[in-house]
């Protein structure tokens, strides 16, 4: 049974290219309609992030390449959701970030001469994208709907790569005090796409007589949530997710770009607190396992690749700050 769920979740995740752009639109839609303290969409919000040691061993166009240490892993990642226009139906935002990617390798033990990604030492990437976002409230088939298109453009530190986009729709269920309910998709402007619809659902419901509360946005995060004290929220769960860059390689035979695609699930605990209206903290760990790691050549779909590996469970820890200027004192 364990098995046949990460199936599905490698599916899901390997079919659509699941980006992170796509993780913060689904936020947005669903924050834009739950005001709380802790909103998911943050103006300014800046991450570290580090993985601990583990194996892996690797293919290179289905033939054994490479296997050894993957002694940590960090990633930093900046971002900037600034809303540019908002009426009482329609909203216009511009999104940047920003990620840092750091592996260190060590036992490296080569079955091919062939240098792609790995090396012995430290590797790191810059990737940077930006994005514009609209939001428009209506309602369609006597349901209130949410609908949602983004634009984005990406690249690294060697220069611009692609632009994307995506175009969505989220019909509000049901909403109670208790629970919220929405139903929706996504639609993939994007060659590399292999199937481009999207079908997305959320459901958020508060115990009765209890204080926590269910948190499910497929396929993005399964928490079980309780606020602590005043200002502080408690989650334990699992939540599935992606890291992806742009490698840039030199040797005449391959092409000069591939996109490595890094898809997760972390389980754990995670801790926020609000400090003021204009600061919030953030820190997680737990457990990350991977479920799968490709590399493909810029543009192709995702079952194109040349270059898998396979990586054993570790620990993780990511801490967080998260700052809206715009707030406003109560």
């Amino acid at each position: 049974m364990v098995k046949l769920a990460l199936l599905i979740i490698l599916f899901i995740f390997s079919t659509f290219g699941f980006s992170q752009q796509t993780i913060d639109t689904l936020q947005k839609q669903t924050a834009i309609i739950i005001k709380e303290k802790f909103p998911r969409a943050r103006i300014l919000n800046f991450e570290y992030g580090q993985s601990l040691n583990r194996n892996f061993s690797s293919k290179l166009f289905d033939e054994a390449f490479q296997e050894g240490d993957i002694k940590t892993q960090r990633n930093f990642m900046a971002s900037a959701n600034i809303p540019i226009y908002k009426t009482r139906k329609w909203s216009l935002t511009a999104s940047a970030n920003y990620q840092f990617n750091e592996f260190e390798f060590d036992n490296l033990s080569n079955t091919s001469n062939t240098n792609v990604f790995e090396q012995n030492g430290i590797v790191d990437f810059h990737n940077f994208s930006t994005a514009l976002s609209s939001t428009y409230f209506s309602s369609l088939f006597k349901k209130p709907v949410i609908y949602n298109a983004s634009i984005i453009a990406d690249g690294n530190d060697e220069g611009f790569e692609r632009i994307k986009g995506l175009v969505g729709l989220s019909f509000i269920m049901k909403r109670t005090e208790r629970t919220m309910i929405t139903l929706g998709a996504i639609i993939f402007i994007d060659p590399t796409a292999q199937i481009p619809f999207f079908p997305t659902f959320t459901y958020n419901h508060r115990f009765k007589n209890s204080q926590w509360e269910l948190d499910f946005i497929m396929p993005q995060r399964v928490l079980f949530r309780r606020l602590v004290g005043e200002n502080g929220r408690f989650s334990v769960g699992s939540t599935f997710g992606s890291t992806g860059f742009y490698v840039n390689v030199d040797n005449p035979a391959f092409a000069d770009v591939f996109e490595y695609s890094q898809l997760e699930i972390k389980s754990g605990i995670i801790y926020e607190h609000r400090f003021s209206d204009y600061l919030i903290g953030t820190f997680q760990g737990g457990l990350q396992n991977f479920i799968s790691n490709r590399l493909t050549e810029k543009g192709k779909p995702t079952q194109d690749f040349i270059y898998k590996n396979k990586q054993d469970a570790t620990g993780y820890f990511q801490a967080g700050v998260s700052i809206d200027p715009f707030a406003k004192r109560k």
